[in-house]
């Protein structure tokens, strides 16, 4: 009776341990994802003349392209994360049956924002709007695919 209960406490502790690391992971890429939209809504201000800090532009779109290009796929999306897992995402599990699309999605995404990055640094407005809107596109694109839809 003593070793079924140690035994009982242990994988308690356990699966409370994996389920705890499963609900940081998915509050670390939604801080990632919320960073990425906070720096495009950022620029789109300054673009669209709601607030009139152009030097501004350069350095949220570096950051935008770095929080998008230091993701590691393989750690901030682990397998058993998605929306099925019982957790509160709205990561479609396509992500994993199809990694490879996914990948794919975020490579682009990322080009683009590099794409954003080389025309924040030539600093003519209609071809930062230009790199901009084809970076949302990409979001919406793999948004569509890999993310639930809302409400």
């Amino acid at each position: 009776m003593k070793y079924i209960t140690i035994i009982s406490l242990t994988l308690s502790i356990l699966i409370n341990n994996v389920l705890g690391q499963e609900e940081d992971i998915i509050k670390y890429r939604k801080n990632i994802m919320k960073a990425v939209g906070n720096h495009i809504s950022i620029i789109a201000a300054n673009l669209k003349g709601k607030v009139d800090i152009n030097s501004d532009i350069l350095p949220h779109s570096n950051a935008l392209y770095l929080s998008l290009a230091a993701i590691d796929i393989d750690k901030t999306f682990p397998e058993g994360t998605s929306n099925t897992s019982g957790l509160k995402t709205k990561s479609l599990p396509i992500i994993w049956s199809d990694k490879k699309a996914f990948r794919e999605s975020m490579k682009v995404s990322t080009e683009k924002a590099k794409a954003l990055v080389i025309a924040a640094e030539g600093g003519n407005r209609q071809d930062i709007g230009k790199a901009l809107g084809a970076l949302g596109k990409t979001c919406g694109n793999c948004h569509n695919k890999f993310r639930e839809k809302k409400n």
